[in-house]
């Protein structure tokens, strides 16, 4: 399907869903409730609908007269007889119906009266009224027009938006794909069991159709070119004074014709000229609506018309066909599970559709708002370091965060800097950084040492946390390197707030150039905290190898720093088997490398369908910022998780390092300023 026509397919399937979904909804589990009514009734409605075996029967017009004379004010409609399995113990009992749709049960064996019951008597037959909608009228419009718009707009239109546009598309298109957790994982499984289930639902659609609108039955006949089922015969008319023939007789003349029938019903004559009209399904018929049709004259017993069912037009056997899949009398108990597997798909699918849409259209919108912060106080911390104090300008209380958080700094000129907060999380009234004077910086640095001042005004994003804390873990290792004891510091707190196992290492080139060791001195666990200075004795150096040795299995590592300091931890905690779970670090700077080649690829966003193409060139963020769809993104390295955005559908050339493996993998998180798609499209959760 071309792009242009993605949006509005989207669009129609949605609406489709939530509202003709809603009777859709309802006669899919109706119908998944009735999926086993007649295997299931004879056993709960034993002495009602079964009688013990017998050689003889009484006939029929013992057993009608018998009806009429328990309901004397009622009209007679039909009498069915079903026969029984050979050498069964039990047989069906015999069921006369009258025109206002109740009916009378008799022992076919004595002809007494067993009981009665309205066709939609009982739990199973409230369901089956509910499944046709004739609880109220005109319900077969109801339930004929949706589930014709089910399946052109719902089931017509979901295969064209799950049809791949690529090769790599086709191979994931048949899964929920490897790892899929959350919403990338609601959005796949309504795509693939949408899938599986629309040729069972489609069927059954199809089929169902007959019920509902008589067009459709004589579409049926006129598609396959057989003529329109004729009108019943009339009987010949009767002299005066009489008498119709026995319904014994009538049936004597169908078992010549059909010898012992599986199921037979006789309609009884209401008008002077009606006749006998009856269908016979045979014991080898192809399934239990292969009806063959007989008409007899209800005063001469001449046969009027005999059609066998092996001898009726296509029409007329496509008709009846359909009828049986559509109750799941085809396949026996195969195709009954398979009706209800398709049956019970719809409310996954109504689930998970609605899940999709409420997503995304009351998921809180990342971020980006801004508070005007004022700088309370400007302190040389370390050589090269300095610390801000920030407040609100009104004296308000600021809004929380956690140990690890950070926030964006924003220096004019589109300059945005990321710095970790150091302060402690219960001071609402106070945001406290630091920020170290690096002399090849972008101007981030140079522009918080050289232009921010006491009593500025600074523009600054709410707290972001990528770099949390687990408090669940049983002992916790922190790492810093430098300026990287920002974050460190406020874990360090939390961990002591909370009496936990924890030991802290800062690493620095010498304690002139170490923020916040007085801090850490002064600190309630400060006997936990060690230092370790380049400048000085040996001895006191950080050694990776002991510290890591000295921890327990368990134990949770946590390193901020520069990139070398991080990655020879990390190597060194792999090395000896610490799983990726155990490892977080927080970076400066992208260490992330550059694709050897890149390609351009699609980008579709799920909320409207639209397709952008993302050039080999530029970067998913920036293409979609040219057609009107912003992302939030800071620093556009793939440090600082600003623009994390989900993946629905597609594989990921990840190319930033923040995201952990978990968010990667299970999460389907990815960053747009950097990473790129590995095959031909993206689908984001946007």
């Amino acid at each position: 399907m071309k792009p242009a026509f993605r949006p509005l397919v989207l669009q129609i399937h949605r609406w489709c869903g939530l509202t003709v979904g809603v009777v859709i909804l309802l006669m899919a589990i109706t119908g998944a409730s009735i999926a086993f009514r007649p295997s299931l009734e004879p056993v709960l409605n034993r002495d009602l609908l079964t009688v013990p075996t017998c050689a003889a029967r009484v006939p029929l017009d013992t057993l009608t007269a018998n009806a009429a004379a328990s309901r004397p004010s009622a009209t007679l409609d039909y009498i069915r007889l079903v026969a029984g399995k050979h050498h069964a113990p039990r047989m069906p009992s015999a069921m006369v119906r009258f025109t206002d749709q109740v009916f009378v049960y008799l022992n076919p064996c004595t002809g007494d009266v067993l009981g009665e019951r309205s066709r939609y008597g009982g739990l199973l037959g409230t369901l089956e009224q509910m499944h046709q909608f004739r609880f109220m009228k005109h319900g077969n419009v109801i339930t004929g027009t949706s589930a014709l718009l089910f399946g052109m707009l719902m089931i017509g239109g979901g295969i064209a938006l799950w049809w791949p546009r690529s090769r790599h598309g086709w191979r994931v298109a048949f899964t929920t794909g490897p790892g899929a957790r959350g919403q990338a994982f609601t959005y796949r499984l309504h795509r693939t069991i949408g899938l599986y289930a629309s040729a069972i639902l489609l069927l059954t659609v199809l089929t169902g159709l007959p019920w509902a609108f008589d067009w459709y039955a004589h579409g049926i006949y006129a598609i396959t070119g057989s003529p329109q089922p004729a009108s019943p015969p009339k009987s010949a008319a009767p002299a005066n004074g009489a008498r119709r023939q026995t319904l014994e007789s009538s049936w004597r003349t169908a078992q010549a014709l059909s010898p012992d029938p599986q199921d037979a019903l006789l309609h009884i004559p209401e008008k002077s000229r009606d006749p006998v009209e009856m269908y016979l399904i045979d014991r080898a018929a192809p399934h239990p609506n292969a009806r063959t049709m007989l008409f007899i004259d209800a005063y001469t017993g001449k046969v009027l018309r005999f059609v066998p069912y092996s001898r009726s037009s296509v029409g007329h056997k496509l008709y009846f066909w359909a009828l049986s899949w559509h109750t799941g009398a085809i396949g026996g108990v195969f195709g009954q599970l398979l009706l209800l597997f398709g049956a019970l798909c719809v409310p996954v699918l109504a689930y998970t559709g609605v899940r999709n849409v409420v997503r995304r259209t009351w998921r809180p919108v990342a971020s980006d708002a801004r508070l005007t912060v004022r700088v309370a106080k400007k302190t040389v911390e370390a050589d090269g370091v300095c610390a801000f104090e920030l407040t609100d300008p009104a004296g308000r209380k600021l809004p929380r965060f956690a140990a690890g958080a950070h926030i964006d700094v924003h220096l004019g000129d589109g300059l945005v800097r990321q710095y970790s907060l150091c302060g402690d999380p219960r001071e609402r009234r106070r945001y406290l950084i630091a920020v170290l004077r690096v002399a090849d910086s972008r101007g981030g640095s140079a522009a918080m040492h050289e232009r921010v001042h006491e009593g500025d005004l600074l523009d600054i994003g709410v707290p972001v946390n990528h770099f949390a804390l687990d408090e669940t873990a049983p002992r916790s290792l922190l790492l810093a390197g430098g300026i990287g004891i920002t974050p460190i510091l406020g874990m360090a707190e939390r961990l002591a707030r909370r009496h936990a196992d924890f030991e802290l290492h800062y690493c620095a080139r010498s304690q002139s150039r170490a923020a916040f060791v007085q801090r850490l001195v002064r600190a309630p666990f400060a006997g936990r905290a060690r230092f370790h200075f380049s400048d000085e004795r040996a001895e006191q150096r950080f050694d990776i190898e002991r510290v890591l040795d000295s921890q327990s299995p368990r134990t949770h590592l946590y390193i901020c720093g520069p990139a070398g300091f991080i990655d020879a931890v990390l190597c060194a905690a792999r090395n000896r088997g610490w799983s990726e779970r155990q490892l977080h670090c927080e970076r400066f700077a992208s260490i992330a490398q550059k694709p050897t080649a890149t390609h351009a690829f699609d980008v579709q966003l799920v909320s409207t369908g639209k397709v952008y193409r993302i050039p080999e060139h530029k970067s998913v963020v920036a293409s979609l910022a040219e057609h009107g769809v912003r992302i939030p993104t800071s620093c556009e390295q793939g440090v600082c998780g600003t623009c994390i955005t989900r993946v629905i559908v597609g594989e990921v050339d990840h190319l930033d390092c923040v995201l952990s493996t978990a968010q990667r993998e299970r999460h389907g998180h990815f960053t747009p300023c950097c990473s790129r798609a590995k095959g031909d499209l993206l689908v984001l959760d946007i």
